[in-house]
């Protein structure tokens, strides 16, 4: 605020940015922003694999509605991959959706989606790209009717195997706290979690063997279950 203030009068069209992140997440009590501060929201403490209505992530759904109430500038920085293993399998494609929604109803004004930006190759970064440039042009689209259509597009005859690969993992990861540094030892990455999957990333790679750029997708796409 002191920043901001000091600043207004040679600059007024310039707003200050701060993170709400982790000691500082939870919105003071008294205090607020003046108008030309932006408070960024990180959600680097939630669940992924839940949405952020669901129980394990009360703590923040509850920071965000504190900040909807004291900031009109109210920006989040979101975390959407695996920070520690980028090609670890991370089930979170059908809560994006209902998580953009979310901060849209409490008035979210900017979001930044942070994914595997050091190097090509995250765990369907293409999948996920998509999507979220979708949903944050409109984020009350139907996100599965998305995610089916990126498919059909991306990978081609391999669509319905990869899709029910994603369905597989995530029914495996409920009930799994997520985070954005999920170990390899987690229980949803069992054998016979892993088994299945394999065999469907096979099946996938099958479906367009005759179609060499989809078949090098799918190989990528292949890569979290080998890893």
């Amino acid at each position: 605020n002191y920043i901001a203030e000091k600043v207004k009068p040679d600059f007024p069209h310039v707003a200050i940015d701060t993170l709400a992140y982790q000691y500082t997440r939870k919105a003071p009590k008294s205090l607020k922003p003046l108008p030309n501060v932006i408070v960024r929201l990180c959600s680097i403490e939630c669940n992924f694999g839940a949405s952020l209505e669901d129980p394990s992530n009360k703590s923040f759904a509850d920071d965000i509605r504190a900040w909807s109430q004291k900031s009109n500038r109210l920006y989040i920085w979101d975390y959407t991959t695996n920070f520690s293993h980028y090609v670890l399998p991370h089930p979170n494609w059908f809560v994006l959706g209902e998580n953009v929604r979310f901060f849209h109803k409490y008035g979210v004004r900017g979001l930044f989606e942070q994914g595997a930006y050091q190097s090509d190759g995250g765990e369907m970064a293409e999948l996920r790209t998509w999507l979220l440039a979708q949903l944050l042009w409109n984020p009350y689209q139907d996100d599965r009717a998305l995610i089916k259509e990126f498919l059909q597009g991306y990978y081609g005859n391999a669509d319905k195997a990869i899709y029910a690969y994603l369905e597989l993992l995530s029914q495996a990861a409920k009930g799994f706290y997520l985070t954005c540094n999920t170990s390899p030892t987690a229980p949803f990455l069992k054998y016979t979690v892993l088994s299945k999957a394999e065999r469907l990333w096979q099946e996938a790679e099958h479906a367009v063997q005759n179609d060499p750029e989809r078949l090098w997708r799918v190989r990528q796409g292949h890569l979290p279950i080998q890893y």
